[in-house]
């Protein structure tokens, strides 16, 4: 498909709309499109990756101190490679996440400090230890997490998941290495959305995903819009916000004229966005769906589930799981 670039889009604006529309129309562009990128998954935005899982880390002992961030090893060979995991020892504690790793003198600096808990008169332990990877970011921008598939085991992943499901649960995240869930977590330092893989994975493996992404601006005349997304729909509803920027000031059009115009061009600026819309899902179908296709093959529940957790006498998850 046949497309201008920022600057050519531009220059049509205020060549046939209004010349005094130059400083605003980079503006304006922009946000047009955000709002044309909200009004449905564009095949255009659909991108497509692969999560690496670490096989977990073990080896030695951890030395916790009450109310440190700092875990000191033992017997360890820890690197730079673990900042951005989980480590845990015992199940009392809280998650934490790891955010420096000294390897000269084996030590993690954790996100929070270690709050126990401890024997009596004690602040300080030596235990067994592991680090996993329990939370993962699909990059900037993502909009949607069209799906995720588990390759090892063979099933497509749940996507919609929420913490309080998995805290509900697995408040412990007893349950390891057989990943079919993912729920979104608060976003990491860069503001990238994060979230929580469960249960998580101990052995190394690599999980592809297809979602959506929220493209950058526009800023250079050479920057162009996503495959699909028609610049002359776009620049059609720019030069109607252009005919309406002082209009009585237009060296082309009478104001009345100029009025006229933006009206007709947002007009044909909604017509042509559903026709857009209709061809973009010929490209890839979103607005329905085949029964059965946004299903996982696998159903959580069994044995594990009912071995940790109190159950009614009439069984564990049958209710709940159905």
């Amino acid at each position: 498909m046949q497309q201008q670039n920022f600057g050519q889009m531009i220059g049509q604006i205020t060549g046939q709309a209004n010349p005094n529309y130059l400083a605003q129309a980079p503006v304006a562009l922009n946000s047009i499109v955000r709002a044309l990128y909200a009004k449905k998954t564009w095949f255009g935005l659909f991108t497509k990756g692969q999560i690496i899982c670490p096989a977990s880390v073990t080896g030695g002992t951890a030395t916790v101190t009450f109310n440190s961030p700092i875990v000191q090893g033992n017997g360890t060979t820890w690197d730079q490679t673990l900042i951005g995991r989980q480590f845990r020892a015992g199940l009392n504690t809280p998650i934490y996440t790891i955010i420096n790793v000294d390897p000269f003198a084996q030590q993690l600096t954790l996100e929070l400090p270690w709050g126990g808990p401890f024997a009596p008169n004690q602040t300080q332990q030596t235990t067994g230890y592991y680090i996993i990877q329990m939370y993962y970011s699909f990059g900037p921008n993502v909009k949607y997490i069209k799906t995720l598939v588990n390759m090892q085991m063979g099933f497509r992943m749940r996507t919609n998941m929420t913490q309080e499901y998995f805290n509900t649960y697995d408040p412990w995240r007893i349950q390891v290495n057989f990943p079919w869930a993912i729920a979104p977590m608060p976003t990491d330092p860069n503001g990238n959305y994060l979230v929580e893989m469960w249960p998580a994975p101990f052995t190394q493996q690599a999980m592809p995903f297809m979602i959506y992404t929220q493209p950058a601006n526009l800023v250079l005349d050479t920057d162009t819009l996503p495959p699909y997304i028609r610049c002359d729909v776009v620049v059609k509803e720019a030069m109607c916000w252009a005919l309406r920027h002082r209009p009585k000031e237009n060296p082309g059009y009478s104001e009345q004229t100029a009025i006229a115009l933006a009206r007709e061009y947002h007009a044909e600026y909604e017509a042509l966005t559903l026709e857009m819309a209709n061809e973009d899902e010929n490209l890839y179908r979103t607005s329905a769906t085949i029964q059965g296709e946004d299903l996982p093959y696998y159903t959580p529940g069994g044995a594990m589930f009912e071995a940790s957790h109190a159950c009614m006498s009439g069984g564990g998850g049958g209710d709940f799981w159905g």
